[in-house]
Protein backbone atom coordinates (compact mmCIF):
# COMPACT_ATOMS: atom_id res chain seq x y z
CA UNK A 1 0.00 0.00 0.00
CA UNK A 2 1.71 3.46 -0.82
CA UNK A 3 1.08 6.36 1.92
CA UNK A 4 1.26 9.52 0.73
CA UNK A 5 2.87 12.13 3.15
CA UNK A 6 1.41 15.60 2.89
CA UNK A 7 3.98 18.46 2.92
CA UNK A 8 4.34 20.45 6.66
CA UNK A 9 3.12 23.83 5.76
CA UNK A 10 4.85 25.94 8.55
CA UNK A 11 2.83 29.41 9.44
CA UNK A 12 5.85 32.43 9.47
CA UNK A 13 5.11 35.46 11.48
CA UNK A 14 4.89 37.93 8.89
CA UNK A 15 7.11 40.25 8.57
CA UNK A 16 6.16 44.37 9.74
CA UNK A 17 7.82 46.75 7.65
CA UNK A 18 9.95 49.36 9.86
CA UNK A 19 9.08 52.82 9.03
CA UNK A 20 12.45 55.02 7.96
CA UNK A 21 11.36 57.41 10.54
CA UNK A 22 11.00 54.39 12.86
CA UNK A 23 14.59 52.92 12.28
CA UNK A 24 16.26 56.97 12.01
CA UNK A 25 15.01 57.08 15.80
CA UNK A 26 16.52 53.61 16.77
CA UNK A 27 19.92 54.27 15.45
CA UNK A 28 19.97 57.76 14.51
CA UNK A 29 21.65 58.20 18.25
CA UNK A 30 24.37 56.29 17.43
CA UNK A 31 24.89 57.47 13.61
CA UNK A 32 25.31 61.04 15.12
CA UNK A 33 27.96 60.21 18.03
CA UNK A 34 30.04 58.69 15.30
CA UNK A 35 29.68 61.40 13.26
CA UNK A 36 30.95 63.39 15.93
CA UNK A 37 33.73 61.59 16.78
CA UNK A 38 34.74 61.72 13.22
CA UNK A 39 34.68 65.38 12.62
CA UNK A 40 36.23 66.37 15.36
CA UNK A 41 38.55 64.16 14.73
CA UNK A 42 39.47 65.71 11.56
CA UNK A 43 39.27 68.93 13.42
CA UNK A 44 41.40 69.06 16.23
CA UNK A 45 44.63 66.89 16.47
CA UNK A 46 44.51 66.73 20.12
CA UNK A 47 40.83 65.22 20.02
CA UNK A 48 41.80 60.99 19.37
CA UNK A 49 44.28 61.01 22.08
CA UNK A 50 44.26 58.74 24.60
CA UNK A 51 44.52 61.56 27.33
CA UNK A 52 41.17 63.34 25.48
CA UNK A 53 39.03 60.19 25.43
CA UNK A 54 39.51 59.61 29.53
CA UNK A 55 39.17 63.55 29.77
CA UNK A 56 35.57 63.11 27.81
CA UNK A 57 35.03 59.44 29.94
CA UNK A 58 35.85 61.92 33.49
CA UNK A 59 33.73 64.66 32.17
CA UNK A 60 31.05 62.93 31.38
CA UNK A 61 31.21 60.55 34.69
CA UNK A 62 29.40 62.00 37.10
CA UNK A 63 26.58 63.09 35.54
CA UNK A 64 26.79 59.86 33.60
CA UNK A 65 25.73 58.09 36.97
CA UNK A 66 23.01 60.31 37.85
CA UNK A 67 21.48 59.47 33.96
CA UNK A 68 21.61 55.83 34.67
CA UNK A 69 19.43 56.57 37.93
CA UNK A 70 16.96 59.02 36.00
CA UNK A 71 16.75 56.28 33.65
CA UNK A 72 15.24 53.99 35.48
CA UNK A 73 12.69 56.05 37.22
CA UNK A 74 11.79 57.53 34.26
CA UNK A 75 11.26 54.18 32.96
CA UNK A 76 9.20 53.52 36.26
CA UNK A 77 6.98 56.84 34.89
CA UNK A 78 8.48 58.51 37.75
CA UNK A 79 10.76 62.57 37.32
CA UNK A 80 13.10 63.37 39.87
CA UNK A 81 14.11 67.01 39.36
CA UNK A 82 15.31 67.05 42.89
CA UNK A 83 19.20 65.60 42.09
CA UNK A 84 21.06 68.89 41.45
CA UNK A 85 20.17 70.16 44.72
CA UNK A 86 20.38 67.14 46.50
CA UNK A 87 24.32 66.79 44.95
CA UNK A 88 24.96 70.45 46.62
CA UNK A 89 23.49 69.24 49.94
CA UNK A 90 25.71 65.95 49.57
CA UNK A 91 28.56 68.31 49.18
CA UNK A 92 28.11 70.12 51.63
CA UNK A 93 27.63 67.73 53.82
CA UNK A 94 30.64 66.01 52.75
CA UNK A 95 32.80 69.27 53.01
CA UNK A 96 31.32 70.14 56.43
CA UNK A 97 32.18 66.33 57.96
CA UNK A 98 35.58 66.18 56.82
CA UNK A 99 36.41 70.32 57.73
CA UNK A 100 34.89 71.06 60.45
CA UNK A 101 33.84 67.74 62.03
CA UNK A 102 37.52 66.05 61.19
CA UNK A 103 35.59 62.98 59.78
CA UNK A 104 37.37 60.57 57.78
CA UNK A 105 36.39 60.83 54.06
CA UNK A 106 34.69 57.47 53.79
CA UNK A 107 32.75 58.44 56.92
CA UNK A 108 32.02 61.66 55.36
CA UNK A 109 30.62 60.10 52.48
CA UNK A 110 28.29 58.32 53.86
CA UNK A 111 27.00 60.95 55.74
CA UNK A 112 26.18 62.39 52.41
CA UNK A 113 24.80 60.07 50.76
CA UNK A 114 22.79 58.92 53.88
CA UNK A 115 21.35 62.53 53.85
CA UNK A 116 20.69 62.34 50.38
CA UNK A 117 18.63 59.09 50.84
CA UNK A 118 16.08 61.29 53.34
CA UNK A 119 15.57 63.46 50.42
CA UNK A 120 14.97 60.32 48.43
CA UNK A 121 12.94 59.11 51.42
CA UNK A 122 10.65 62.56 51.61
CA UNK A 123 10.19 62.44 47.88
CA UNK A 124 8.23 59.26 47.86
CA UNK A 125 6.73 59.42 50.97
CA UNK A 126 4.76 62.76 49.10
CA UNK A 127 4.35 60.77 45.81
CA UNK A 128 3.45 57.67 46.77
CA UNK A 129 1.25 57.93 50.50
CA UNK A 130 -0.30 62.04 49.46
CA UNK A 131 0.09 60.75 45.88
CA UNK A 132 1.40 64.39 44.38
CA UNK A 133 2.86 64.30 41.06
CA UNK A 134 6.66 63.68 41.52
CA UNK A 135 7.71 66.64 38.98
CA UNK A 136 5.85 69.04 41.81
CA UNK A 137 6.98 67.06 44.21
CA UNK A 138 11.27 67.06 43.44
CA UNK A 139 10.81 70.57 42.55
CA UNK A 140 9.16 71.78 45.90
CA UNK A 141 11.38 69.43 47.32
CA UNK A 142 14.56 70.89 45.58
CA UNK A 143 14.28 74.24 46.15
CA UNK A 144 13.97 73.21 50.38
CA UNK A 145 17.33 71.16 50.00
CA UNK A 146 19.45 73.66 48.41
CA UNK A 147 17.93 76.14 50.72
CA UNK A 148 19.16 74.03 53.68
CA UNK A 149 22.26 73.93 52.05
CA UNK A 150 22.20 77.97 51.89
CA UNK A 151 21.59 77.71 55.52
CA UNK A 152 24.24 75.54 56.26
CA UNK A 153 27.28 77.25 54.64
CA UNK A 154 26.01 80.86 54.79
CA UNK A 155 25.58 80.87 50.64
CA UNK A 156 29.59 79.95 50.90
CA UNK A 157 31.60 77.18 49.52
CA UNK A 158 33.43 75.21 52.24
CA UNK A 159 36.87 74.51 51.50
CA UNK A 160 38.56 70.81 52.15
CA UNK A 161 42.24 71.06 53.55
CA UNK A 162 42.38 67.38 54.14
CA UNK A 163 42.70 66.25 50.50
CA UNK A 164 42.33 62.04 50.82
CA UNK A 165 38.87 62.45 48.96
CA UNK A 166 40.30 64.45 46.26
CA UNK A 167 43.11 61.74 45.72
CA UNK A 168 40.65 59.07 45.67
CA UNK A 169 38.12 61.09 43.06
CA UNK A 170 41.56 61.64 41.07
CA UNK A 171 43.15 58.40 41.27
CA UNK A 172 43.84 56.27 38.10
CA UNK A 173 43.83 52.43 38.51
CA UNK A 174 45.33 50.88 35.45
CA UNK A 175 45.46 54.54 34.25
CA UNK A 176 41.33 54.78 34.07
CA UNK A 177 40.18 57.79 36.31
CA UNK A 178 38.61 56.59 39.73
CA UNK A 179 34.70 58.31 38.44
CA UNK A 180 34.91 56.53 35.36
CA UNK A 181 35.44 52.84 36.48
CA UNK A 182 32.00 53.72 39.03
CA UNK A 183 30.26 54.88 35.90
CA UNK A 184 31.26 51.76 33.87
CA UNK A 185 30.03 49.97 37.29
CA UNK A 186 26.77 51.51 37.44
CA UNK A 187 25.91 51.52 33.50
CA UNK A 188 26.84 47.32 33.99
CA UNK A 189 24.66 46.85 37.42
CA UNK A 190 21.66 48.59 35.94
CA UNK A 191 21.85 47.13 32.85
CA UNK A 192 21.75 43.65 34.37
CA UNK A 193 18.71 44.92 36.73
CA UNK A 194 16.58 45.77 34.19
CA UNK A 195 16.88 43.59 31.32
CA UNK A 196 17.50 40.13 33.62
CA UNK A 197 15.65 40.34 36.62
CA UNK A 198 12.03 40.37 37.78
CA UNK A 199 12.30 44.03 39.51
CA UNK A 200 13.15 44.85 36.13
CA UNK A 201 10.32 43.76 34.09
CA UNK A 202 8.18 45.21 37.31
CA UNK A 203 9.88 48.76 36.51
CA UNK A 204 8.56 48.17 32.51
CA UNK A 205 5.39 47.29 33.83
CA UNK A 206 4.32 49.83 36.38
CA UNK A 207 5.82 52.11 34.26
CA UNK A 208 4.15 51.12 30.95
CA UNK A 209 0.36 50.63 32.63
CA UNK A 210 0.15 50.74 36.48
CA UNK A 211 -2.72 49.82 37.02
CA UNK A 212 -2.44 46.18 34.83
CA UNK A 213 1.15 45.86 36.71
CA UNK A 214 -1.16 46.19 40.13
CA UNK A 215 -3.33 43.71 38.73
CA UNK A 216 -0.74 41.15 37.77
CA UNK A 217 0.81 41.64 41.24
CA UNK A 218 3.73 43.76 40.79
CA UNK A 219 4.13 45.78 44.26
CA UNK A 220 3.87 49.54 42.56
CA UNK A 221 4.70 51.46 45.60
CA UNK A 222 7.57 49.43 46.06
CA UNK A 223 9.13 50.41 42.88
CA UNK A 224 8.53 54.25 43.24
CA UNK A 225 9.88 53.86 46.21
CA UNK A 226 13.08 52.36 45.21
CA UNK A 227 13.36 54.42 42.36
CA UNK A 228 13.36 57.58 44.41
CA UNK A 229 16.36 56.11 46.67
CA UNK A 230 18.28 55.25 43.61
CA UNK A 231 18.17 58.83 42.29
CA UNK A 232 18.56 60.25 45.63
CA UNK A 233 21.74 57.80 46.17
CA UNK A 234 23.03 58.77 42.66
CA UNK A 235 23.36 62.68 43.68
CA UNK A 236 23.97 61.81 46.96
CA UNK A 237 27.21 59.85 45.60
CA UNK A 238 28.18 61.79 43.00
CA UNK A 239 27.75 65.13 45.39
CA UNK A 240 30.49 63.88 47.32
CA UNK A 241 32.72 62.71 44.50
CA UNK A 242 31.97 66.50 43.47
CA UNK A 243 33.10 68.15 46.90
CA UNK A 244 36.70 65.67 46.36
CA UNK A 245 36.82 66.61 43.10
CA UNK A 246 36.50 70.69 43.85
CA UNK A 247 38.07 69.99 47.27
CA UNK A 248 35.03 72.21 48.32
CA UNK A 249 31.17 71.99 48.92
CA UNK A 250 28.84 74.44 48.40
CA UNK A 251 25.25 74.82 48.24
CA UNK A 252 25.51 76.08 44.06
CA UNK A 253 26.63 72.77 43.12
CA UNK A 254 24.71 71.10 40.54
CA UNK A 255 22.90 74.14 39.41
CA UNK A 256 22.16 72.62 36.14
CA UNK A 257 22.59 69.24 36.92
CA UNK A 258 18.67 68.24 35.94
CA UNK A 259 19.25 69.89 32.18
CA UNK A 260 22.14 67.87 31.42
CA UNK A 261 20.78 64.53 33.20
CA UNK A 262 17.65 65.10 31.49
CA UNK A 263 19.49 65.77 28.18
CA UNK A 264 21.19 62.39 27.94
CA UNK A 265 18.27 60.56 29.38
CA UNK A 266 15.90 62.23 26.74
CA UNK A 267 18.46 61.48 23.72
CA UNK A 268 18.61 58.03 24.51
CA UNK A 269 14.71 57.97 23.65
CA UNK A 270 13.56 57.44 27.00
CA UNK A 271 9.92 58.90 27.20
CA UNK A 272 8.69 60.78 29.93
CA UNK A 273 5.26 58.72 29.99
CA UNK A 274 7.14 55.88 31.17
CA UNK A 275 6.96 51.98 29.79
CA UNK A 276 10.17 52.30 28.11
CA UNK A 277 13.87 52.78 27.13
CA UNK A 278 16.92 51.03 27.19
CA UNK A 279 19.87 52.29 29.51
CA UNK A 280 22.64 51.78 26.87
CA UNK A 281 21.00 54.29 25.18
CA UNK A 282 21.02 56.55 27.56
CA UNK A 283 24.68 55.88 27.66
CA UNK A 284 25.04 57.04 24.14
CA UNK A 285 23.45 60.15 25.49
CA UNK A 286 25.93 60.90 27.65
CA UNK A 287 28.60 59.90 25.40
CA UNK A 288 27.53 62.27 22.54
CA UNK A 289 26.80 65.69 24.78
CA UNK A 290 30.64 64.46 26.28
CA UNK A 291 31.93 64.61 22.90
CA UNK A 292 30.09 67.52 22.14
CA UNK A 293 31.29 69.58 24.71
CA UNK A 294 34.95 68.55 24.30
CA UNK A 295 34.83 69.01 20.69
CA UNK A 296 33.67 72.54 20.64
CA UNK A 297 36.52 73.12 23.61
CA UNK A 298 39.14 72.20 21.40
CA UNK A 299 37.97 74.05 18.32
CA UNK A 300 37.49 77.47 21.01
CA UNK A 301 34.18 78.05 19.67
CA UNK A 302 32.89 81.18 21.77
CA UNK A 303 31.03 79.74 24.96
CA UNK A 304 27.77 82.07 24.20
CA UNK A 305 27.88 79.57 20.91
CA UNK A 306 28.46 76.58 23.31
CA UNK A 307 25.13 77.46 25.63
CA UNK A 308 23.26 77.74 22.23
CA UNK A 309 24.13 74.41 21.46
CA UNK A 310 23.15 72.93 24.33
CA UNK A 311 19.92 74.54 24.53
CA UNK A 312 19.28 73.08 20.94
CA UNK A 313 20.11 69.53 21.80
CA UNK A 314 18.22 69.88 25.01
CA UNK A 315 15.55 70.90 22.70
CA UNK A 316 15.90 68.09 20.33
CA UNK A 317 15.91 65.42 23.21
CA UNK A 318 12.48 66.89 24.34
CA UNK A 319 11.08 66.04 20.97
CA UNK A 320 13.00 62.71 20.83
CA UNK A 321 11.37 62.25 24.23
CA UNK A 322 7.83 63.34 23.10
CA UNK A 323 8.47 61.24 19.94
CA UNK A 324 9.16 58.11 22.12
CA UNK A 325 6.08 58.90 24.20
CA UNK A 326 3.83 58.70 21.16
CA UNK A 327 5.60 55.40 19.74
CA UNK A 328 4.18 53.55 22.79
CA UNK A 329 1.00 54.74 22.21
CA UNK A 330 0.99 52.96 18.65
Amino acid sequence: MNVTTQPVVTLEEPRVRRRPADVALDYGLYAALVALIVYFSVASPYFWTQANLLNIGLAVSLNGIMAAAMTVALIAGQLDLSIGACLALSAVITAMAIQDLQLPALVAVLLAVGAALVVGLLNSALVIQVGINSIIVTIAVALTVRGVAQILTDGQAVAITDLSLQRFVNSRPLGIPTPLILLVVVFAVLFVLLQYTRTGWHVYAVGGNVIAAIRNGVAAKRIYFGVFLLTAGAAGLCGALSAGRAASGGPFFGATTEFDVLTAVLLGGVGLSGGAGRIERTLAGVLLIGVLNNGLTLLSVDTYVQATVRGAVFLLAVVLGAIAAKRMTR
